[in-house]
C-alpha cells in the first residue's frame, strides 16, 4: 500500500478511476477551493501536534500524546517547527497585506465602501482610527521641523486626514466639518484640504442611486415613480448622512431636491455611541472629573447622552422636516422665497417680527410626503458661502459679504433670543448665497437635522449677557448668569463679579468696538464702576471661578453653533464676531418701544453709578 504524504495537496493515489474522471471535469476554481481546504486542515494538524508535543505541556496533554498513533507521532517529530512558525507568521502577514490592499482598492473606488464592514466589526474601525492618529501625529511633528517644507506637509496631512475621516463614517465626518469651519484654529492648508467634508462626501450614482431612492419609501419603485419624475441619478451634493438628488414632483410639477439617507447609519451610530458612552463613563469615574468638564460643573455621560438624543433625531428625516417647517414659520418664509402671510416669532414686547424673506431663504418642505429616510424639499440652488471666486463672479461685493455676515448674526440673534429654537449645525456646507433678481445677495440656510430649543428664561438671559458684554456691565452680567441658570446654588457672587470685572478691564471679554462703530451702534461708556469696589482678596483662581458655573446641555449646543458660525463669519468679514455684528438688531428683537425704555433706564443707571463713584472718591 502506497502511503499518502500527510500534508500533500495532491489527490490520493488510491482514488478510483471514476473519482479521477470526475476530478478532471471539475472547474479550476473548485480545485483551488478543495486544495485550500486541505491545506487549512493540514495546517490545523500541524498546530495541534505542535501544542501537544511542547516540552512544557501539562499532564493531561501528556496523556493525550499516548492517544496519537505512533506513525503520526514519528512524522510530527520530524517536522521543522521553526520553519512552520515562520510560515504561519508569513501567511498571516501576507493575508493581512492582501486584505489591506483590497480595502484600499475598494475605498479608492468609493470612500464609504467600508461603512457596512465597520458597522459589523467596530474593532476594525478602532484599528483604522488608531493608525490614522499615529500618522497625523508624525506629520504634525515633521511640519514643525525647520528643515522640512512645512506648508507641503500640512497640505498633505490635511488631505490625508479628510480622506480618512470620509472612510471612517458619519460621526468622524461631522468632526471634520466642525474643524474645517474654524478658520482661526488651523492653517489655510488644512482648511482648504478639509473643505471637501462640507458637501463633497462620496455618493452612490447610477443604478445604485435608484436602489437607494426606492428603499426610502414604502412601496419601493412603484410608489417612488408615482410621486416623482425626472430623477437625476447624479447627486447635487453629498453629506455624512445622505445625498441630495434633483427630481420633479408629479402632483405640482415643482422642481424638488430629494435627500436620501445612506444605509447602515443606525447601526453605525449604535456602535460609535456605545463606545463614546463607555469612554464618558470612564472619565466620570476618575477622581475630580465626574462633575467637572473643562472646569465647568457637568458630566461627560450627560453630555454624551444629550448628544446621542440629537444625533438619533438627525437620522429620522421626519424630525428634520418638522424642524425646517418651524424655522420657516419663525422667520415668515414661504415657497419660492416669498414672505409668508404670518411670522410666528414675536419680539420681547409681544409684537410680530417682520418676515426675513428680504435677506434670508430656506427650502420649502413638502412635509406630507417625507419619510424617515427621505426628505422632500424645494430645489433652491445657491453659491457655497465660502466660494469667494464664485461670489465675486456673481457680483457679490465686499460690502455685500459684510451684509451676509450681518444676516448670519441677525438670524442667530432671532433664533436664540426670540424663537427659542435654533439650528446647531451652521457649518459652511449648510450655508449658501442666492443672488436675487434685483442683484442683492440673500443668505440661504439648509439642513435642520440638528436643532435645539431654549426656555424663555434662557433666551432672555442670552440677550441680557449680549447687552452686558457690549456695555461692559458687570452687575447686569451677574443677573444674566442667574437668569440663564448657569450659576450653581452656592456660587460666591463676589468672586464671580470680581472676575467678570477683571475680564472687562483687561479686554479678555469684549465686543469688537470697530465693528460696532461701523454698523452704527452707539457705544456707551463702561458701566462697571461698581465692580471697582470688589475686594482684591475676593478674587479667586480661574479654576475656582469656573466651578461656580454649571453647563446645561442647551448651552453646549449654543456654543457649538456660535463656534461654527464664527468660523464662517470671519471668511466673509475679517472683523466678524456674533455680538458686535448682531448688536444693531437688538432693537428688532426687543421692539422699538421696549428698546427705548431700556436705553433710558440704562442711561440713568449709568449716571447714578458715576455719582456714586464720585461721592466715594471725595
Amino acid at each position: 500500500m502506497v502511503k499518502t504524504p500527510l500534508f500533500s495537496l495532491e489527490p490520493s493515489s488510491s482514488s478510483s478511476s471514476s473519482s479521477l474522471s470526475v476530478a478532471q471535469t471539475t472547474s479550476s476554481v473548485a480545485q483551488t477551493k478543495r486544495q485550500r481546504t486541505k491545506f487549512i486542515q493540514a495546517l490545523s494538524s500541524f498546530l495541534t501536534f505542535s501544542f501537544i508535543t511542547l516540552p512544557s505541556m501539562s499532564q493531561p496533554a501528556t496523556a493525550a500524546v499516548s492517544l496519537v498513533p505512533q506513525e503520526a507521532m514519528s512524522v510530527v517529530s520530524k517536522v521543522p517547527w521553526k520553519r512552520v512558525v515562520k510560515a504561519v507568521a508569513a501567511t498571516i502577514a501576507v493575508t493581512s497585506s492582501i486584505q489591506a490592499y483590497q480595502v484600499k482598492k475598494r475605498q479608492a473606488k468609493l470612500a464609504t465602501s467600508e461603512w457596512e464592514r465597520y458597522a459589523n466589526y467596530p474593532m476594525a474601525r478602532g484599528r483604522a482610527t488608531f493608525w490614522l492618529l499615529t500618522q497625523q501625529m508624525i506629520m504634525v511633528i515633521l511640519s514643525k521641523l525647520v528643515w522640512f517644507k512645512s506648508s507641503e506637509i500640512r497640505t498633505y496631512a490635511g488631505k490625508h486626514l479628510a480622506n480618512n475621516l470620509l472612510k471612517l463614517g458619519p460621526l468622524y465626518i461631522k468632526l471634520g466639518q466642525i474643524i474645517s469651519s474654524r478658520a482661526n484654529l488651523l492653517g489655510k492648508e488644512w482648511i482648504e484640504a478639509m473643505s471637501i467634508l462640507q458637501d463633497n462626501v462620496p455618493a452612490t450614482t447610477g443604478d445604485d442611486a435608484w436602489e437607494l431612492a426606492y428603499s426610502t419609501v414604502d412601496g419601493g419603485k412603484k410608489e417612488f415613480d408615482k410621486l416623482f419624475s425626472d430623477f437625476d441619478t447624479t447627486p447635487l451634493a453629498a453629506a455624512s448622512l445622505g445625498q441630495v438628488h434633483r427630481a420633479k414632483l408629479r402632483s405640482t410639477g415643482d422642481e424638488v431636491a430629494l435627500k436620501l439617507q445612506r444605509p447602515f447609519l443606525r447601526k453605525i451610530y449604535d456602535q460609535d455611541l456605545a463606545v463614546l458612552t463607555k469612554i464618558a463613563t470612564f472619565f466620570d469615574s476618575l477622581p475630580g472629573t465626574g462633575k467637572n468638564v473643562g472646569g465647568v460643573s457637568s458630566s461627560w455621560t450627560k453630555i454624551v447622552n444629550d448628544t446621542e438624543n440629537i444625533l438619533y433625531r438627525e437620522i429620522d428625516y421626519r424630525d428634520e422636516a418638522s424642524n425646517s417647517v418651524r424655522f420657516a414659520n419663525d422667520f415668515g418664509l414661504a415657497l419660492h422665497g416669498k414672505p409668508a402671510a404670518n411670522c410666528t416669532a414675536k419680539t420681547k414686547a409681544g409684537e410680530a417680527l417682520p418676515s426675513a424673506a428680504e435677506w434670508l431663504r430656506t427650502p420649502h418642505i413638502f412635509e406630507e410626503i417625507c419619510t424617515e429616510q427621505l426628505l422632500v424639499m424645494e430645489f433652491v440652488p445657491s453659491i457655497k458661502i465660502t466660494s469667494m471666486d464664485k461670489l465675486a463672479k456673481a457680483g457679490v461685493s465686499e460690502n455685500d459679504k459684510i451684509d451676509l455676515a450681518n444676516a448670519l448674526a441677525r438670524a442667530y440673534l432671532r433664533q436664540l433670543c426670540c424663537n427659542c429654537f435654533f439650528s446647531t449645525d451652521p457649518h459652511a456646507g449648510n450655508l449658501g448665497v442666492e443672488v436675487m433678481e434685483n442683484g442683492k445677495p440673500r443668505l440661504v440656510m439648509y439642513d435642520f437635522g440638528q436643532a435645539a430649543t431654549l426656555t424663555p428664561n434662557q433666551a432672555d438671559g442670552i440677550l441680557d449677557i449680549i447687552e452686558a458684554i457690549i456695555d461692559m456691565d458687570v452687575d447686569r452680567s451677574i443677573d444674566a448668569f442667574q437668569k440663564m441658570g448657569v450659576l450653581v446654588d452656592d456660587a460666591d457672587l463676589n468672586k464671580v463679579r470680581a472676575k467678570v470685572a477683571e475680564n472687562y478691564r483687561t479686554g479678555k471679554v469684549k465686543a469688537n468696538r470697530k465693528t460696532l462703530r461701523r454698523n452704527g451702534y452707539e457705544l456707551k461708556e463702561e458701566t462697571s464702576a461698581a465692580s471697582l469696589e470688589a475686594d482684591e482678596e475676593g478674587k479667586g483662581k480661574d479654576s475656582e471661578i469656573m466651578s461656580f458655573f454649571t453647563l446645561p446641555a442647551e448651552y453646549a449646543f449654543v456654543a457649538r453653533a456660535l463656534s461654527q458660525m464664527d468660523g464662517v463669519g470671519k471668511l466673509l468679514d475679517s472683523e466678524f464676531d456674533f455680538i458686535s455684528n448682531g448688536a444693531q438688531y437688538i432693537v428688532e428683537i426687543k421692539g422699538a418701544q421696549e428698546y427705548l425704555k431700556d436705553e433710558v433706564n440704562k442711561f440713568f443707571e449709568n449716571i447714578c453709578q458715576k455719582l456714586k463713584s464720585l461721592t466715594s472718591q471725595s
